[in-house]
């Protein structure tokens, strides 16, 4: 089954992209036509044969760029119905948007939106589909409000006009406020526009039109300071809607129409946190679109170049060790939840993720085992390093760790490496479960793989003693291969020796490639 890049039904000859089904009820595969990598994959309950657009996809989807890095991933409900967390990305991998979704609609209006440099833009969008923004709609015998067929509209009936608005803090010093906007039978004098940064009707800022002007200004403690009064404006277009916009950023303020920029001054404060509409006595305004984009927020300490990160509770670390995707860690990182994310990292510097679930647990030892159990995952080729034969460590052998320390906190997601030398063959108050070495390790650095010299597996963090410098603990290999052995598949344990007369660095840079960062939602 062949589709063109609008999803339409097409001849082989001129497709963008096949169709094939797969052994899994209802789950289906596409195909790009040009180099053969995969365009989309996921549960489709009714798959429309001549157009994608009509499809009723089921559970989480996935959808890719040629050079195979997501495009989408995006989840349903059985009967189609988008919801929870969805993202888009840019072509380079990296998250573009983060959207949650109730019922089909946007959650609360808002979602975040990231630039490649890793910045966090933030996105409140009404349209004016529901009022769960709390818009005052009541009426007076002066005033009244309603949405309707996806428009705000406002009335007013008395010489002192009237606004709506409703509270929403505006975080960063680079904004962008736009608005959809109609007259409704204006007359040559009527107002309609924007209040922002309202406090009260002594405290705010103003940016209205007429059919022919535009006014500019703000109030401060009750004294008016009108920058601009009836402005001749030629691209206002009285019997359209307009766009109105103020874009904020680097200290200035434009105010623009209809995509032209009509006025620039100096950026003014802000002196509350509500925002709406205002217009003129005996006139009418319908609204289609309201759109707050907080650029550059700060997104304070978690990456953006990750989805899901904005509610990640915990991080850890650990190995893969079966093509299959089975993870050790601690079991001290995956206690207490059922949600995890496993961050792993790609070619050339690009990061996967994919969800994952606890097989097994050992807490006496500080143990646990992860699957991944997500679509979107296929088996990886060989593993390319060895789990030590015995666990028998001497003292003053070198050992190393590659980990997550602090990864949302300061101190980023690309994997570190720290060494030192094995101390003790025992443990924290002698337990025999463990050893000591000292490899400086941090919170986040818990499941985290330890390997020896030769570049093969010996242990796996799982504490450090914070009243003395450089002292870390790691359970035993033993320990690990015991628990292994307890999967209801066999697992070959991992046995490639190769990089055994490699450099450090190339050894490091294999074995990065089986160290994930977990975040436990």
């Amino acid at each position: 089954m062949f589709f063109d890049k609008s999803g339409r039904s097409c001849s082989e000859d001129v497709a963008y992209y096949y169709r094939q089904e797969t052994d899994t009820a209802d789950y289906y595969r596409d195909f790009y036509v040009s180099n053969g990598r995969m365009y989309f994959q996921g549960k489709i309950a009714t798959a429309d044969a001549q157009d994608e657009s009509r499809n009723v996809y089921s559970g989480l989807c996935y959808w890719y760029y040629k050079n195979g890095n997501p495009r989408q991933v995006r989840n349903f409900n059985s009967t189609g119905i988008e919801t929870g967390a969805s993202r888009y990305y840019y072509e380079s991998g990296k998250l573009y948007r983060e959207i949650d979704f109730e019922n089909g609609k946007i959650k609360d209006n808002s979602f975040v939106e990231y630039n490649e440099d890793g910045s966090k833009n933030k996105i409140f969008e009404e349209n004016f589909n529901n009022n769960s923004n709390e818009w005052d709609l009541y009426m007076s015998d002066k005033s009244s409000a309603a949405i309707s067929g996806g428009e705000l509209e406002i009335i007013s009936t008395s010489k002192a006009g009237t606004s709506r608005y409703i509270n929403y803090p505006i975080e960063s010093s680079d904004f962008t406020i736009e608005a959809v906007m109609g007259f409704s039978a204006p007359k040559d004098m009527d107002k309609i526009g924007i209040i922002y940064g309202f406090k009260d009707w002594q405290n705010y800022n103003y940016f209205a039109i007429t059919k022919k002007a535009i006014y500019v200004g703000s109030f401060y403690e009750g004294v008016k300071s009108a920058d601009v009064e009836a402005m001749y404006c030629s691209a206002i277009n009285p019997l359209q809607n307009n766009v109105i916009k103020v874009l904020t950023t680097g200290g200035k303020t434009y105010f623009s129409v209809n995509g032209e920029i009509q006025y620039k001054d100096d950026a003014s404060r802000l002196f509350g946190n509500n925002l709406g509409f205002v217009l003129s006595g005996d006139a009418r305004i319908k609204v289609d679109k309201l759109i707050v984009k907080e650029m550059h927020v700060s997104a304070r300490g978690a990456s953006p170049s990750s989805p899901g990160d904005a509610n990640v509770k915990a991080t850890g670390s650990g190995a893969i060790f079966s093509n299959s995707g089975y993870i050790i860690t601690n079991h001290h990182v995956v206690d207490n939840s059922t949600q995890f994310v496993i961050e792993m990292n790609g070619a050339n510097g690009s990061k996967a993720n994919y969800n994952a679930e606890v097989v097994i647990k050992d807490k006496d030892n500080d143990l646990a085992i992860l699957k991944i159990k997500d679509p979107a995952f296929t088996p990886l080729p060989k593993i390319e390093y060895a789990f030590k034969e015995n666990g028998l460590l001497d003292v003053g052998s070198t050992v190393f760790t590659i980990g997550y320390p602090y990864a949302l906190s300061g101190m980023g997601k690309e994997a570190k490496f720290t060494d030192g030398k094995v101390s003790s063959k025992t443990g924290y108050n002698g337990e025999i479960n463990s050893f000591q070495s000292s490899i400086p390790v941090q919170p986040g650095n818990s499941g985290g793989p330890v390997f020896n010299s030769n570049g093969q597996l010996v242990g796996v963090i799982n504490a450090s003693l914070r009243e003395a410098d450089n002292v870390a603990y790691a359970i035993k290999l033993n320990y690990i291969k015991n628990l292994i052995e307890l999967l209801s598949d066999k697992v070959d344990l991992p046995s490639d020796n190769s990089m055994s007369n490699l450099t450090l660095e190339e050894k490091i840079k294999i074995l990065t490639q089986y160290v994930v960062l977990i975040k436990v939602k």
